[in-house]
């Protein structure tokens, strides 16, 4: 489902999927649950200590062979605590290659 915040440049879509998350300082891989997706960024919820701030590769992968994963470099804009755990919003970020 696409939604449409007026605060927002970009509709996002919201969805449950898995999602990797590679902590770029130290290489940790993990799976987070994605919630939703827009073309600056995205939000996942994730019981790891993941800090405000961080550089993240996220990796979502597509339920098709034929279609390539999404595969961005991510910093870290806010995370908050609630009932359903720790919820992390992502903006992504060019390349430091």
């Amino acid at each position: 489902m696409l939604v449409n915040d007026e605060r927002r440049n970009f509709r996002r879509l919201e969805t449950e999927t898995d999602v990797t998350i590679i902590r770029l300082v130290t290489r940790e891989s993990m799976t987070a649950n994605l919630v939703n997706l827009s073309a600056t960024g995205c939000a996942f919820r994730s019981d790891c200590p993941i800090e405000p701030g961080e550089d993240l590769e996220i990796l979502v992968c597509s339920p098709s062979k034929r279609i390539e994963p999404l595969r961005r470099s991510a910093r870290v804009i806010r995370i908050d605590h609630g009932e359903d755990g720790r919820m992390v919003a992502v903006e992504f970020v060019l390349d430091q290659a």
